[in-house]
């Protein structure tokens, strides 16, 4: 868990590269701290282009980036994620199962009133039972995300512009199809779990075009196979739509058995995110060996990274101690001569050692190196 908090510690550190550069957000902050979930940190803001306050909930992974220049995919969740989506995405990334991602759940502040229904749809629409649901906030929402929201947790964290992914379900499952047909390229991937098509039908003659328009993407369409068939026909002609050009929109369809609307909520994430954010490749699993005090003694020594950032390898009564820049530090286990890993985690050391002490190291987390120059 050591070097968990180590990884943790240093996210901030690694905001102040000059990649994560971004305009001036017009999001205003009204308050910042822990979030009720562990491991999430919780901001109220107020947004210009909506009107109101939104509750953002962002949950870093297992392992965030911390290498010169390396960031992570994000994952946006609407209606809060439901309060389960930040636990989950972290327990995949850390787990192997997806590429570690930050998950940010939006919701409502506790106490304020919901405007989902307005925020989800872009026009008033006719319910199945004829009573009309309000609509019209989607414009201003849309707006809120991708011009103000990104571009503040931009600043803030060591994101990828090009890695991130929209889940909604139900009424923000027709918002995330919405965003897929008209600005495509705004997320990499799209995760539409029972979109409310009743809502919005017109969304699917722009669906037919999108692959045409932004190539490359990635679409994951749910539902559950117990809901009121009008929302199974909703996924059902939202993946038909998509379903046209294979080879330039990657697209995967799946009907939760036994499951109903809400039920099959835990379980998409662990079907979908594979698929819309996989790993580079898996985490190893090395076995340790063991290495005398005199093999190891020679690594020992300050190491520096391209940003000025250093790399202490040193001892303890429990073995070889790493320390990258003051923060907690965390045993490393041999794997071979000069090749150590940290158990438990997507990071290891290779040492470019000869006959005598090291001159470098190579430091790898999440699939990303570095190389640390001995001081």
């Amino acid at each position: 868990m050591g070097f968990r908090i180590v990884l943790a510690a240093l996210c901030g550190l690694t905001l102040g590269l000059p990649a994560l550069a971004a305009p001036a957000p017009t999001l205003t902050v009204v308050s910042e701290g822990p979030a009720p979930q562990r491991r999430a940190v919780q901001f109220i803001v107020h947004s210009e282009r909506a009107g109101r306050d939104f509750q953002v909930q962002v949950t870093a992974p297992v392992t965030p980036p911390i290498l010169p220049g390396q960031t992570a995919p994000a994952i946006y969740v609407l209606d809060g994620g439901y309060d389960i989506a930040g636990p989950t995405g972290w327990l995949l990334g850390g787990a192997g199962a997806i590429a570690p991602a930050y998950v940010i759940a939006i919701g409502y502040p506790p106490g304020a009133p919901s405007t989902r229904e307005r925020d989800m749809l872009f026009a008033p629409g006719t319910r199945p039972d004829g009573t009309v649901a309000q609509g019209g906030g989607g414009a201003a929402f849309r707006a809120f995300l991708l011009e103000e929201l990104q571009p503040f947790l931009g600043a803030r964290y060591p994101l990828d512009p090009n890695a991130a992914v929209l889940f909604g379900h139900s009424l923000s499952g027709i918002f995330t199809a919405n965003m897929l047909a008209d600005r495509p390229e705004a997320f990499s991937g799209y995760l539409i779990a029972s979109p409310s098509l009743w809502a919005d039908p017109g969304v699917i003659d722009r669906l037919k075009t999108v692959a045409a328009r932004a190539p490359g993407r990635k679409a994951f369409v749910a539902w559950g196979a117990k809901e009121e068939p009008y929302m199974i026909d909703g996924g059902e002609r939202v993946s038909a739509a998509l379903a046209g050009a294979a080879e330039r929109l990657a697209l995967k369809t799946r009907a939760f058995e036994n499951e109903s609307h809400l039920s099959y909520y835990p379980l998409v994430m662990s079907a979908a995110l594979p698929f819309l954010l996989p790993r580079a490749a898996p985490i190893r699993h090395p076995s340790p060996i063991a290495l005398t005090r005199e093999q190891t003694q020679r690594y020992f020594g300050v190491y520096v990274l391209s940003d000025g950032r250093k790399v202490t390898i040193g001892e303890d009564e429990d073995g070889m101690l790493l320390e990258v820049d003051g923060a907690p530090s965390t045993n490393i286990l041999a794997e071979a001569l000069d090749r150590f890993y940290i158990h438990g985690v997507d990071a290891k050391i290779t040492f470019e050692a000869g006959a005598g002490p090291p001159r470098s190291m190579i430091f790898y987390v999440n699939g990303g190196q570095a190389r640390a120059v001995r001081r």
